[in-house]
């Protein structure tokens, strides 16, 4: 009998919490502003890394040097041997090279005048090549150039070395050759890094209005004191609002999670050395992994709101809130750290690293991430317990 009146007031707590539930997920997803926020960014960033890696393969194809080549009567063969593909040679009588690199030519090659009589007394006749280097197109010209001149005067020494009967390995004792041994994984990471950061980034914004409006909104409206006088437990109120809150957010993550691999194919990755390694069942642990951290996400926000002095206070706290995780995963990615696996734990920076290496197709360790979640509900968990507390100030009411 008492372990059936224990069981009786448990039962009694959920079926009071129920409409409480429905009520704020109605309250949420009835907000046209919140569910345009959520699914415009969640579409837009996905959308935007497609149109930019189409651009890139586009403008590097489209690339091509213009080379104006002063006095090329000296040398007509060494003039025509420098055409090729991506290399447009223009044969020009005379001219300024100041004036010439302000036109469309990237640079100016201007022999001497006795480069001919030079040349065919063996005395290195000299090159001149007029560069602008603050032209922004203007370093890669000048490699491309450099890289096909490097290539012809190989071949001419090669030449004269085969016409006096020595061997081109005498003055070469070895040859350098360069191989490139990285992965289509570790190409794509290099490409991806910024996914799982934006990723993280749809959660923030996807929930940001929900938020606000669900917290600081109620209290501004006088609803959330009739809400408080009813007989429900403060953490029940607080779990409700998290998991309504929680659910725009989730929902922008994967709408972005299934814009970017919907998207993948029409990306140019094979041109860039990258192969699609993105698996079905890598998806759906993405978007598993997002649900905790959206769990988190919201119930920070929240409480960050009721701790605010209005509703613009809060917007403008969230904002900023929002942008802080952004930043600092941008810079654990630009400054290249190598952490330890335990740093896997810790919200944030484990889902960066298991979302990362679920897009290129890497092992990711099972044990960490279920741990690394563990503490993820643990955390919020005490964050529903905080905002329980807060419920129960008198305070909270009269702020702003």
């Amino acid at each position: 009998m008492s372990a059936q009146r224990k069981s009786t007031p448990r039962i009694g707590l959920l079926q009071r919490m129920l409409p409480l539930l429905r009520k704020e997920f109605l309250e949420a997803w009835r907000d046209r502003r919140a569910l345009v926020m959520a699914v415009s960014f969640a579409l837009m960033f996905p959308a935007m890394m497609a149109g930019g890696s189409m651009f890139m393969i586009k403008k590097k194809s489209e690339e091509v040097t213009r080379v104006a080549i002063l006095g090329s009567e000296q040398a007509p063969l060494m003039a025509e041997r420098l055409r090729g593909p991506g290399v447009e040679i223009d044969r020009l009588d005379s001219g300024d090279p100041r004036e010439l690199l302000a036109q469309d030519y990237h640079l100016v090659l201007a022999f001497a005048d006795d480069f001919a009589q030079r040349y065919r007394d063996f005395r290195a006749p000299p090159l001149y090549l007029y560069v602008d280097t603050s032209s922004t197109d203007a370093g890669r010209a000048q490699r491309q150039l450099q890289e096909r001149l490097a290539g012809l005067q190989q071949m001419v020494v090669t030449q004269r070395l085969a016409a006096r009967g020595v061997a081109q390995q005498v003055l070469a004792p070895w040859k350098l050759e360069t191989r490139d041994v990285s992965t289509p994984s570790a190409r794509g990471a290099l490409l991806l890094a910024m996914v799982p950061g934006l990723l993280i980034l749809t959660l923030f914004v996807a929930s940001l209005a929900t938020s606000v409006d669900t917290s600081a909104g109620e209290r501004e409206r006088l609803s959330m004191e009739t809400l408080l006088l009813q007989p429900l437990p403060a953490w029940q109120i607080i779990t409700a609002k998290m998991l309504a809150v929680a659910s725009l957010g989730w929902l922008g993550a994967l709408m972005a999670i299934a814009a970017l691999v919907a998207l993948m194919p029409v990306m140019p990755l094979a041109e860039l050395g990258i192969q699609q390694a993105t698996t079905v069942p890598g998806v759906i642990s993405m978007g598993l992994l997002l649900l905790p951290l959206a769990l988190l996400v919201a119930v920070l926000q929240i409480l960050l709101a009721l701790r605010s002095q209005s509703f613009k206070d809060a917007q403008t706290q969230l904002s900023i809130l929002q942008i802080a995780p952004l930043v600092l995963l941008m810079g654990l990615d630009m400054a290249q750290v190598s952490l330890a696996d335990s740093w896997q734990l810790l919200p944030l920076i484990g889902h960066q690293q298991w979302l990362k290496g679920l897009l290129v197709g890497e092992a990711v360790s099972l044990p960490w991430m279920l741990a690394g979640s563990a503490v993820t509900l643990m955390i919020v968990a005490a964050a529903v317990a905080t905002g329980a507390r807060a419920l129960r100030r008198e305070s909270l009411l009269s702020a702003g």
